[in-house]
């Protein structure tokens, strides 16, 4: 399902969250909208970000902008629901190696994960140009860090459930600023190389491990 035009709240205990508007509920509204998400994303990989616009994407599309505004006020909350939908993906790919490899030492399922979302960024450019080349706005910032914590949550669920698990704490998250230190190498690898280099990938993996070794 669709999940569009994101807006920040405040939980109580000061966590930010974010609260979606509908999703399309006519079949006619969600094939346009997918219409639009898969030009947009040809636009992108075409042109950058820039230059990518609403009008433009209309004109490719035979979209009306009207339709267009209705799920999506600018091309920002645009970038936001293919960024989440990207990292979503990455997630889904760390949960299936995840499951794949339960018998396997903690570091190396670590050197697993970082390859396969690197892989993933490498092998798809709309999602290295929004993800490691972004966030374009404060909406996609927080969205960004929304789908980060779901991240680490299942990645903190694989080390516990290795034959020979590692347990980290919950405060602080280790699991999720793992991630966070992981991503940061890919997004210094993307911006020096324009892809995730094998060098790049051995020092996010290094680093991680080096982290999680404090709650070995």
């Amino acid at each position: 399902m669709l999940a569009l035009n994101p807006k920040t709240k405040h939980s109580k205990n000061g966590k930010t969250t974010l609260a979606r508007s509908r999703t399309p509920l006519q079949e006619r509204s969600q094939q346009r909208v997918a219409v639009v998400l898969e030009t947009a994303e040809r636009i992108l990989e075409k042109i950058g970000p820039e230059e990518t616009s609403i009008p433009e994407i209309a004109k490719v599309s035979g979209i009306p902008r009207a339709s267009i505004y209705q799920f999506f006020p600018d091309k920002y909350a645009l970038f936001t629901h293919l960024a989440e939908k990207h990292l979503a993906k990455v997630g889904e790919i760390l949960a299936a190696k995840g499951a794949k490899n339960s018998k396997i030492h903690w570091e190396k399922l670590v050197g697993v994960l970082v390859n396969s979302a690197s892989d993933y960024y490498d092998s798809t450019p709309v999602a290295s140009i929004l993800v490691l080349g972004g966030p374009f706005s404060r909406k996609a910032y927080l969205a960004q860090e929304v789908t980060i914590d779901h991240i680490g949550a299942g990645v903190r669920v694989q080390l516990a459930s290795l034959d020979s698990p590692l347990i980290l704490p919950k405060k602080p998250d280790v699991a999720t600023l793992g991630v966070e230190i992981a991503f940061a190498c890919m997004k210094r690898g993307y911006y020096l190389e324009n892809r995730i280099s094998k060098m790049m990938r051995e020092q996010a993996t290094q680093a991680v491990i080096a982290y999680f070794k404090n709650w070995k």
